[in-house]
C-alpha cells in the first residue's frame, strides 16, 4: 500500500514537473515568435496603428492649421476690398 501511494505521488511530482516545463517552454516559444515577427515588421519598414494614426492626427491638425491661416487671410482681403468700394 506505502509502495503503491508512494508511487502514486512520484508519478504526480513527475507529471506536474512536466506540465510546468512545457508551460514555461510554451511560453519561451510564444516571445521568439513575437520578438522575430517584430524584427520582420520593423525590416520591412511598417508602422504600427497607433503611430499611423497619430501620424494622420498630426497632419489634419498641421492642415486645420493651414485652412484657418488662409480663411483668415482671406476674410482680410475681403474687407479690404469692401472698404475701397464703399469710398
Amino acid at each position: 500500500m506505502r509502495k503503491t501511494n508512494f508511487f502514486l505521488k512520484d508519478t504526480a511530482s513527475m507529471v506536474s514537473g512536466a506540465l510546468s516545463t512545457f508551460s514555461s517552454l510554451k511560453n519561451e516559444i510564444d516571445n521568439i515568435i513575437k520578438s522575430r515577427f517584430e524584427k520582420l515588421i520593423n525590416s520591412q519598414g511598417i508602422v504600427s496603428r497607433e503611430d499611423f494614426e497619430a501620424l494622420i492626427d498630426n497632419r489634419h491638425e498641421k492642415l486645420n492649421a493651414e485652412f484657418n491661416l488662409y480663411k483668415a487671410e482671406n476674410q482680410k482681403k475681403t474687407l479690404k476690398v469692401k472698404d475701397k468700394n464703399k469710398k
